[in-house]
């Protein structure tokens, strides 16, 4: 069966709301690669740059790394510290990278980068009133800065508040005409309303000044409305041919295909799209049913109940072979059992799919600490990057520095581990014993 027609027309969703926001996993990227040279100084010319392009290759752990690096000789480096948030939100960690833009904001009072970030953290985080209060606050302190008002109406816009968003929208566009967020944004509004003439216009724009899949979509979408069937199968076929298709770009093709009178093309693509609808669907449900598998096979490990447990992960991994938690948690037991190699291989391919989960990368490092002390530091401490408050993460660190004979870090490692927790008494008592030691 076709999808409901309202499909080609619905509401901003997540998808759209990520598009350059979210690009390669960053708040924030474009831009980053240029600023060294104006802002760096002699004794380090090229860190900027480097730094962003860490953060391009999505080495999210080495970038924070960088900016932190350049933060300690520039306190008040703007483009670092945006650049240092941009990692933590890449990292997943929300936390950090609100505090980050909170303190850069305060910093640079006439600056409203900051808070256009803290804008699209809050709309990624779907908390729209919070989103628009802050792009508010930006667009005070520089009414000619266009990403405020981008942002602003891209809040609006998935509040449902059009009429607020459009001038928002077009305001950027008059500030920055060459930006192609802008027109694909305000052209997916002018598609909301129906409003074809206008939402072609942005489309074209939007996909001449950034060809990608989200402009593609959006500009094939609109040339059908307006009866555009030659440009819509143009423009939709590359999206079909490629490996990973949405299976709601192959419905569009059907239908761009059927209007330019290819009835059997058409035909051929509508029964692919029912196919690739039901393979997704199908894999959504193995996923959601692997997962509880693995929820249970939790409790049960956890109550030494090892064999039913096993059990359980092998059913779940027969549903999804790349069930991420199913894949840890028999890390955990083959560790424990001994197995470190096979514990390895098991966690590994755990984290292809999900590389900053902080379970994950502790559960490695644990399986690391010691065969390779150096690479299970590496592990706990992105866990703490992810999660500054994983306090046993913190632990192991403490002893393994402890093993390898850095006292000074070792300490460093279990006050923190002790002051996130201070009622654990594993981690009191290892303190306590490594403090004796360095007094004797």
């Amino acid at each position: 069966m076709f999808p409901p027609l309202s499909c080609a027309r619905k509401p901003i969703t997540i998808r759209r709301l990520q598009f350059f926001s979210r690009a390669a996993g960053l708040l924030l990227l474009t831009g980053l690669t240029a600023i060294g040279a104006a802002r760096a100084n002699a004794h380090g010319a090229n860190e900027l740059p480097d730094a962003a392009a860490l953060l391009r290759n999505r080495q999210f752990p080495a970038a924070v790394a960088a900016y932190q690096k350049i933060l300690r000789r520039e306190p008040r480096n703007e483009k670092a510290e945006l650049g240092l948030a941009a990692a933590y939100f890449g990292l997943y960690n929300y936390e950090q990278t609100r505090r980050v833009l909170r303190e850069a904001a305060a910093e640079h009072p006439k600056s409203a980068a900051a808070l256009v970030e803290l804008g699209k953290l809050d709309i990624h985080l779907l908390h729209y009133d919070d989103a628009i209060v802050e792009l508010k606050r930006a667009v005070h302190r520089d009414p000619t800065f266009a990403p405020a008002h981008e942002q602003l109406g891209v809040a609006y816009q998935a509040k449902g508040d059009g009429d607020k968003a459009l001038p928002e929208l077009t305001e950027a566009i008059r500030l920055a005409p060459g930006v192609a967020s802008s027109h694909y944004f305000r052209g997916s509004l002018y598609a909301d309303r129906d409003d074809d003439v206008h939402a072609y216009d942005d489309a074209k724009a939007a996909y001449r000044l950034e060809p990608n899949a989200q402009t593609r979509e959006l500009l094939g979408k609109v040339a059908l409305h307006a009866n555009e069937c030659g440009e819509s199968v143009e423009v939709l076929q590359p999206l079909a041919a490629a490996q990973d298709v949405n299976p709601e770009d192959l419905y569009l093709l059907s239908r761009a295909y059927k209007c330019a009178g290819e009835a059997q093309r058409a035909q051929e693509l509508q029964q692919e799209y029912e196919k690739r609808s039901q393979a997704e669907q199908d894999a959504k449900t193995r996923k959601m049913h692997a997962d509880h598998l693995a929820t249970d096979a939790g409790e049960l490990a956890r109550k030494n109940q090892l064999a039913p447990a096993l059990a359980e992960l092998d059913q779940a991994l027969a549903e999804d072979p790349q069930n991420g938690p199913s894949l840890a948690l028999l890390a955990k037991i083959d560790f424990s059992r001994g197995n470190a190699t096979k514990a390895q291989e098991e966690i590994t391919k755990a984290l292809r799919g999900d590389p900053y989960n902080p379970d994950y990368l502790y559960v490695r490092g644990k399986v690391l600490e010691n065969s390779d002390p150096a690479a299970a530091l590496e592990m706990f401490q992105q866990v703490v990057l992810v999660n500054p408050k994983e306090s046993d993460a913190y632990y192991e660190m403490g002893e393994v520095y402890a093993r390898m004979g850095d006292r000074r870090r070792a300490g460093e490692a279990l006050r923190r581990a002790v002051a996130l927790s201070p009622d654990d008494p594993d981690y009191k008592k290892a303190l306590a014993e490594l403090s004796g030691k360095q007094t004797r």
